[in-house]
This record gives structure tokens, sequence and C-alpha cells, in this order.
């Protein structure tokens, strides 16, 4: 995850990010973009589902009138062929100066090529909405979110989140539930700052594999500390990630509780000077 931050070949992105910008100022955004944004939703969650081979035929599903779909099918070809980042970054942002586009068609190539390289490097799909949604402007953005609630309308599926948050666990029986009490009771009785504290310092997939076994109302109370956009991520990495064993959902629980334990002892020391 994130080697696309250590990729030599990094200021070739910028290069072309700043170009499809000024080229774009002045162009309106149209819902052609919000397609596209739509689409890559759907590769990043196939990959996070299916791997990296399935993305082949899903990127057949791109509709034509979006454009560059044989450009998106080769970028994704490549992926699959497992090409290094480095040669990735520079064939797509090589075929962006060869084209010389112009207004809404360079701003679209460039999310194209940003959004192949982040699905290459792992992303989580509320990760890759941000980055997408920061190419738009203020309006688009907005109009983006209207049709993004649409389209969640339509297809009438709950969300990652929606699903999360209204489905207990099933645990079965033994030492699991002893553990799970004794995390609900911390994250019951602790106040925001330690929440917030532990959802920060714990490990990502320990947070996220223990949302698995935790109850609706500890799940509630957790993403109550945290903006909207990060829970989101976290229900979506908690659906992509898929059944876990319960030695696993134990494990991570039971580093969550140590991690309540240091904080709360912390907290008595930092107490304990001020008096």
């Amino acid at each position: 995850m994130d080697r696309i931050k250590n990729n030599v070949n990094l200021p070739l992105l910028y290069e072309v990010r700043k170009d499809a910008f000024a080229k774009s100022r002045d162009a309106e955004q149209t819902e052609r973009l919000f397609r596209m944004m739509h689409y890559v939703d759907i590769l990043v969650w196939t990959v996070r589902k299916e791997g990296m081979l399935a993305l082949e035929d899903a990127v057949k599903k791109i509709p034509l009138e979006i454009g560059f779909d044989q450009d998106m099918q080769y970028a994704v070809s490549l992926c699959v062929d497992g090409v290094e980042p480095e040669d990735l970054m520079e064939i797509l942002t090589a075929r962006y100066w060869r084209k010389n586009l112009q207004g809404e068609d360079a701003l679209l190539y460039y999310m194209i090529i940003l959004s192949v390289l982040r699905i290459q490097d792992g992303i989580s799909p509320y990760r890759m909405e941000n980055l997408l949604m920061a190419c738009l402007s203020d309006e688009a953005a907005g109009k983006y979110a209207e049709y993004k609630k649409q389209r969640q309308s339509l297809t009438r599926e709950k969300t990652p989140m929606e699903y999360l948050l209204n489905s207990e666990p099933s645990l079965g029986e033994g030492g699991i539930l002893i553990v799970k009490k004794l995390l609900e009771k911390r994250i019951e009785y602790s106040d925001k700052k330690i929440l917030k504290s532990v959802i920060r310092d714990a490990k990502e997939n320990d947070l996220v594999i223990s949302l698995k076994g935790l109850s609706i109302s500890a799940r509630r109370k957790l993403f109550s500390v945290i903006p909207d956009r990060k829970a989101e991520e976290y229900a979506g990495d908690c659906e992509s990630m898929g059944p876990v064993r319960q030695i696993d959902v134990m494990a991570s629980m039971s580093e969550l509780i140590f991690l309540f334990e240091k904080l709360a002892k912390s907290a008595e020391r930092q107490d304990e000077k001020h008096e």
C-alpha cells in the first residue's frame, strides 16, 4: 500500500496533473466525469473482493460514452500483467502527452491515470473517491454527491456502513465472547478522547477485524467520534475483507483492549502530575 509515494516517476504524474488542471479550468465538468468515478469505484471493489485478475472483465463494462475505453482497458491489462509501478506511470503519462488533450478530456484522462495507478497500489474505495473528488470544482462536487445518491436509490443496495450498523455478529461460543465483553465495556465507559486515541493508534487491521465481532452499539459509539467518511472507509474495508477466523477476531480485540489499558494508565499519570 502507498508504494506510489516511493515511485521514482511520481514527478511525471504531477506534471500531467498540472497540465490537466490548467486546460480544464474553464471547461464544464459534466456527468461524464461522475459516471467514470462510479465505474472506477466498481473496479476498486472488484479488486478487493475478487483480486486483480477480475479487473479485465470488469473494465469491459465501462460505458463507451465515457470515452477512452480502449486506453482504460490497456492500462488495466498492464496492471494485471504485473508491470512495475514506475513503468506503468511512465507509459500512462506518455500516452497523455501524445494525445494533446484539451478541456474536460484532459481532466478525465488524468483521473483515469490516477485511478489505475492507485488501483494497482491497493487503495480503498473511499480513499479513491476522495482523490477523484479533489479534482472536481466545488459546483461539480455538489452535483456528484446528488448523482451518487440517485445511483444508490436506483440500486437499493445497503452501503457497507448501513450493513455494519444494522447487523449483529455471530460469534458462537467460547473465549471470544469473554474478550468481546471486555472490549465492549472499555468502549462503553471511555470518553471521546480515549476512543479517538484508540482509533488513531490501533493498527488498521486490528480495528477493522474487531469491528466484525463488536455489537451494533459498540460500533456506533466508535464511529460517533470520527468523521463519516472515515467511518465509511472502515466499514468498506470490513466488508471487502470477507470472512475472518474467530481466533483472528479474538487476537485483534485483545490488541485493542491492551491499547485501552495503556491509554488509561497514561491518562492517570497525567492527572497525577497535575495534582
